[in-house]
């Protein structure tokens, strides 16, 4: 008898380290935090959570002859419980299908657990869901887990009554199944968690080094790495507000914080989902225009320098008082930053609140 129970907690534990081991594989699937992976991700986790519960089946601990004991549920709850119901079927059916392969008295029961689970586990009414997220807190999951595995493990009784095993060891088997399932789905959890977790500071921190703090915008480390990769037939439009000292001596410097903010969110309404928005400093901007006719990118300009005149001092909250902004366009190429300059240079001399592109690469100044 003692043998026996030796062997049980070897074939848990062994069970238990095949569904870690696993769920960790299944963690590096997930790449993007707030995002749905690409397809090759999504089947890739697909894959590993399968293969997950067939390891944990084909390391199955028996309880009598055609009741088993292993962690395959556990990758089912999670993958409902993260992605909703559609993709815990998507993970059961063929778990199912190898369970009941394997035969027993408990080979139709543990089909009603499967979807039990898949139901209970995914978020009410939640039946496809592939952005990543954080899920559940930690601290909620365990109880969540407790009766989750209650419910569905329901289905061991009707195993054992076809087995004619005693009451209490149905009893005892339901306990400890049910409790040592939730640990399994707490450790799984945990494992995929630490991933998200991991991802979503890394990308706090990437947008911490490429964003402008106080506008949203690109900052000028983001702009200098666009800049150098940028296709040759990219312009680059610079941008200043015109007398903006005025503004913070006049107003005070939160109201020149406020036109800051109400010209990124204009500009970002002017330019086309390809172009690229940059906070260069101060009351300087950048904007890299992707490719399409000069023309074009002219209009582009003349369209952010109109809206400035017409919406900037309104969406800043300063009334009536016209804000206006000068540019200077040019195309890339060698020392496209000192040309687009001397184009804003030039729009400054002649009056502001214009868009000049007559110094394009290859011209020079008249």
């Amino acid at each position: 008898m003692k043998s026996m129970i030796l062997t049980l907690i070897d074939n848990v534990l062994e069970n238990l380290a095949v569904l870690i081991a696993g769920l960790f594989l299944v963690s590096l699937t997930y790449f993007r935090f707030g995002a749905v992976d690409r397809w090759p991700a999504l089947v890739a986790r697909y894959l590993a959570l399968v293969g997950t519960s067939f390891f944990a089946l084909a390391h199955t601990a028996p309880l009598t002859p055609g009741i088993l004991f292993d962690f395959r549920m556990v990758p089912v709850a999670l993958a409902a419980q993260r992605h909703g119901r559609l993709a815990g079927l998507a993970v059961a059916i063929p778990v199912g299908i190898y369970r009941y392969s394997l035969g027993g008295v408990g080979a139709i029961p543990s089909l009603v657990q499967l979807v039990l689970l898949t139901w209970f586990a995914a978020p009410s009414g939640v039946w496809l869901h592939l952005p990543t997220n954080q899920g559940l807190p930690l601290n909620r999951l365990p109880w969540l887990a407790l009766r989750l595995f209650a419910v569905a493990n329901l289905a061991l009784f009707v195993s054992f009554a076809l087995a004619n095993a005693p009451w209490k060891t149905a009893v005892s088997a339901y306990i400890s199944l049910t409790v040592l399932s939730t640990i399994g789905m707490l450790l799984g959890h945990i494992a995929v968690q630490t991933r998200l977790t991991n991802l979503a500071r890394t990308q706090h921190y990437q947008t911490l080094a490429f964003t402008d703090a106080l506008t949203g915008a690109h900052n000028r480390r983001q702009f200098e790495l666009d800049l150098e990769a940028a296709a040759p037939s990219t312009h680059l439009l610079l941008l200043d507000l015109d007398h903006f000292k005025s503004v913070n001596d006049t107003y005070g410097h939160d109201m020149g914080d406020q036109v800051l903010q109400a010209f990124v969110t204009l500009a970002q309404r002017c330019v086309r989902p390809d172009d690229r928005l940059y906070r260069l400093g101060g009351e300087e901007f950048g904007v890299l225009l992707s490719a399409c006719p000069p023309d074009s990118m002219t209009h582009i300009a003349e369209r952010i320098r109109a809206q400035m005149e017409r919406s900037l001092a309104l969406e800043a909250g300063l009334g009536g008082k016209a804000l206006t902004v000068s540019g200077g366009l040019a195309v890339m190429g060698e020392d496209v930053m000192a040309h687009a300059d001397q184009n804003l240079y030039l729009a400054k001399a002649q009056g502001r609140n214009r868009i000049e592109s007559g110094l394009l690469v290859g011209e020079s100044a008249s």
